[in-house]
């Protein structure tokens, strides 16, 4: 009876931690922000968190070739190809119900999605 009890008494729990322990699915979907400064990233951007962890950026609605991936609180951009920044960055997403914010890991970045990810609010849309 001892056993029952302790384990009915920790089931909501190991059920609470199941549900949060893939952080990347509670981020899935499109955030967007309107980026005023400096005026040449001006635009309104969409952040889409697709649910095989892969993403693409839109800027006033027109899709773009920039993509990065996620996994739990990481977001990684790559360089080269369509992208300004020659090398990949890498920075910490922080979710509060909905809104997102970038955080910069590493990145030797100065234009691009340096002025792009970090230092903005993005909001859940749709």
């Amino acid at each position: 009876m001892k056993r029952f009890a302790i384990v009915t008494s920790i089931l909501p729990l190991l059920a609470f931690v199941a549900a949060c322990g893939n952080a990347t699915a509670t981020i899935m979907g499109n955030y967007g922000t309107t980026i005023t400064t400096p005026a040449s990233a001006a635009g309104t951007y969409t952040l889409n968190f697709k649910k095989n962890g892969t993403g693409t950026v839109a800027v006033n609605g027109q899709l773009t070739d920039h993509t990065f991936t996620f996994k739990g609180s990481t977001l990684t951009a790559p360089g080269g190809g369509a992208n300004v920044c020659p090398t990949a960055g890498t920075y910490r997403i922080h979710l509060a119900g909905k809104h997102l914010t970038l955080t910069v890991i590493h990145d030797t970045c100065t234009i691009g999605r340096a002025q792009i990810f970090p230092g903005h609010i993005w909001t859940k849309v749709g």
